[in-house]
């Protein structure tokens, strides 16, 4: 539970937060404007970290080359994989783009392989992880951006054993505030009627490397990837 004052926050920011993208994504008649309206939301959730208390983010244990979160499995929504993949596809070489896509690759398959809950106990690095520092640090997923605790020796105790828990180490404030944001961009996003499922980041990073067509299918406001790609993967018909 929070506190009346930190609730209060909470609902405020998420109200301005749907809001304003709400009316971004109205104005958006082609995927150009589309994609400034997405990183204004990822500009938003570093706003309301830097406005965040200077005590409270004193506390962050998060620094540059702490990558023990780098390790779990991340799920996000199309928009967050399309941001990635544009972030690499201008800025990465034929070379670099070529080893993420075989780093991703692996992953799937990997993943594929899972049985149900078994990748949430997954630990593998990132396939974006380069030196510590994750190479698409700017168009980076939410989850990633939200993701902050205070005490970095338990994550890695975490990254070595998921079992060790990490919800004792997490900051209430920061992460009251930036889920906020986090929860207002996806419910304007999927109000606007794009795809709201979760997604598997690997997966479905590699699938929108490899083929165009689901940047097309997402414009449309139909599902972006196919059901393997999905954070949960359906026991049902697979859709291709």
């Amino acid at each position: 539970m929070f506190s009346p004052a930190l609730e209060k926050q909470r609902q405020h920011l998420y109200a301005l937060t749907v809001q304003g993208m709400g009316q971004r994504l109205q104005s958006v008649t082609e995927a150009t404007a589309l994609f400034t309206a997405l990183r204004w939301g990822m500009q938003e959730l570093d706003r309301t970290y830097a406005e965040t208390p200077a005590k409270v983010r004193a506390t962050v244990a998060c620094r540059a080359g702490c990558s023990h979160c780098c390790s779990v499995s991340v799920d996000v929504q199309a928009h967050e994989v399309f941001l990635a993949a544009e972030h690499l596809q201008m800025n990465f070489s034929a070379a670099d783009l070529a080893g993420v896509i075989e780093r991703t690759a692996a992953r799937r398959a990997h993943i594929a392989g899972l049985g149900p809950g078994e990748r949430n106990r997954l630990m593998q690095q990132c396939a974006l992880l380069r030196d510590g520092q994750c190479s698409i640090y700017e168009d980076r997923p939410e989850a990633c951006r939200a993701h902050h605790t205070y005490n970095a020796a338990v994550c890695a105790a975490h990254a070595i054993d998921p079992a060790v828990d990490l919800e004792a180490v997490y900051i209430p404030t920061l992460r009251a505030r930036l889920f906020a944001v986090m929860l207002g961009l996806d419910e304007a996003i999927e109000a606007a009627g794009f795809d709201d499922r979760a997604y598997d980041f690997g997966s479905a990073l590699h699938e929108a490397l490899t083929n165009s067509l689901c940047r097309v299918l997402w414009l449309r406001r139909k599902p972006a990837f196919p059901d393997s790609c999905l954070a949960a993967p359906s026991t049902g018909p697979a859709q291709v």
